[in-house]
């Protein structure tokens, strides 16, 4: 059972409800947009990595126009570029790639984080109350149906209104009686009971003929 039976009950559960799904989505979407912006610096690698390739093309275009036929220039000039290479293009190439990644992670954990420890904090917690809530209206739905269905409605009022003298809060027990040991010695149990099920959300016990 979901929602309890009275309408007071099941407005106020179906409103947080809605509060809890727009709290979800909306640390969902922050750590979407923080992830977002962490990726934006990506930008900065790739154009390192761009340098590292257009620093190469230039030794490439180079070694291209390098004449091979004198001994000795030649393989300094060959050695120069190979230098270059190793010391200039290649290691931005392999930095920017190498910052491209952890940009990424960096950008997946920071916008996990920014959403998720909200959302378990808050949804999570209210998730386990309305598991045990759900549970409880589904237990009081049983027991009064099965009350009805028995016609030990009596029985089950005096039962509802021993819980009540023992669990509800003494506000909500003096407005249901104004003397509630009172009623519990000479059996008057139906107003008791009612404020009983009145705080679980369920409506108040009617009898039924047995068939």
């Amino acid at each position: 059972m979901l929602y309890p039976e009275r309408l007071q009950g099941r407005v106020g559960r179906l409103i947080v409800d809605i509060m809890a799904v727009l709290w979800t989505a909306a640390w969902a979407i922050a750590g979407y947009q923080v992830y977002q912006v962490v990726m934006a610096l990506q930008v900065v690698a790739d154009g390192i990595t761009s340098t590292g390739h257009t620093f190469n093309s230039w030794i490439q275009a180079f070694r291209s126009a390098t004449p091979h036929n004198i001994p000795g220039l030649s393989t300094v000039l060959g050695d120069l570029a190979n230098t270059l290479q190793r010391s200039g293009g290649d290691p931005l190439v392999r930095n920017g790639m190498e910052a491209h990644d952890r940009i990424h992670q960096l950008a997946t954990v920071l916008g996990i984080l920014v959403a998720l420890i909200p959302i378990l904090a808050v949804t999570g917690s209210y998730l386990v109350w309305r598991v045990r809530d759900v549970h409880e209206l589904s237990a009081a739905r049983a027991f009064v149906r099965y009350a009805e269905r028995s016609g030990r409605v009596e029985e089950a009022n005096a039962v509802l209104a021993h819980r009540a003298v023992t669990m509800l809060p003494f506000g909500q027990l003096m407005r249901a009686s104004a003397d509630p040991v009172g009623d519990l010695t000479e059996g008057r149990h139906e107003a008791l009971a009612a404020a009983m099920l009145r705080h679980t959300g369920m409506q108040p016990l009617r009898a039924h003929e047995r068939r």
